[in-house]
């Protein structure tokens, strides 16, 4: 089941195990945390998620629902990951990663058809230093796809009342929030993300916002990721290991 320069590794409080290459792709914390910050209500019925990569957020939300969850990703490489590793978890039933180009979701899905939506878009602008090349730099550079762009897709596919997740870099997350409101999207849950107690600055936000919403934000304690001695927090630990 493995290629030339991939590697299984484990996903410890899932149980499951997912394909990863360092030469294409391996998810970051980052994912872990936005599939940790995703909520799920009883009436929700349909999950979708954007930018998928190798699948690690579908597999991820798959050990914590029974709901279908699908996933669109630009790069066929990494959907061919993303689809052996959920075969491998038996969850092929469950989730279904599709190729696409998230600027052709009107050709693709059907409009207001998902209750919730998660996202881990391209960070970096194309005006920022592009560093990595392939496959990486279209994940981590907007090289296809704007933030704008993402959230107008978004837009298309969220239901009435939906829930959009997101996770990005904390020094745009005003930048975030300014891009849903103009797509009808009121932001409801904000987490920040630290390195450690003694960081200035925050490295990620988290931030789930509402489709036609009216309800007022709430702003959560900020999340450390190490603790004073370098190792994980307690709260990390939950994340990687329940």
């Amino acid at each position: 089941m493995l290629q030339e320069g991939e590697r299984v590794d484990e996903l410890f409080r899932e149980s499951m195990q997912i394909i990863q290459s360092s030469e294409v792709f391996s998810f970051s914390v980052d994912a872990l945390l936005l599939a940790d910050f995703t909520r799920f209500l009883k009436r929700d019925k349909r999950i979708i998620d954007l930018c998928s990569g190798n699948g690690i957020i579908p597999l991820l939300l798959s050990h914590r629902t029974a709901l279908p969850i699908d996933g669109l990703e630009l790069q066929p490489q990494l959907v061919d990951m993303a689809t052996r590793s959920i075969t491998m978890n038996g969850k092929a039933e469950q989730i279904d990663i599709r190729i696409g180009d998230l600027k052709e979701v009107r050709s693709l899905y059907e409009h207001s058809s998902y209750d919730v939506i998660t996202v881990n878009p391209p960070y970096f602008t194309n005006d920022q230093p592009l560093k990595e090349k392939g496959p990486h730099s279209i994940a981590r550079h907007e090289i296809h796809i704007d933030l704008e762009g993402v959230i107008k897709a978004a837009r298309f596919l969220i239901r009435n009342k939906g829930r959009l997740h997101m996770v990005h870099r904390a020094e745009r997350s005003m930048e975030v929030a300014h891009e849903l409101s103009k797509a009808g999207f009121r932001v409801r849950r904000v987490q920040y993300v630290y390195n450690d107690g003694s960081a200035r600055t925050a490295l990620f936000v988290l931030i789930e916002a509402v489709f036609n919403s009216h309800a007022y934000a709430d702003i959560l304690p900020p999340l450390y990721i190490y603790d004073e001695q370098g190792r994980y927090t307690d709260e990390m630990m939950t994340v990687y290991y329940g």
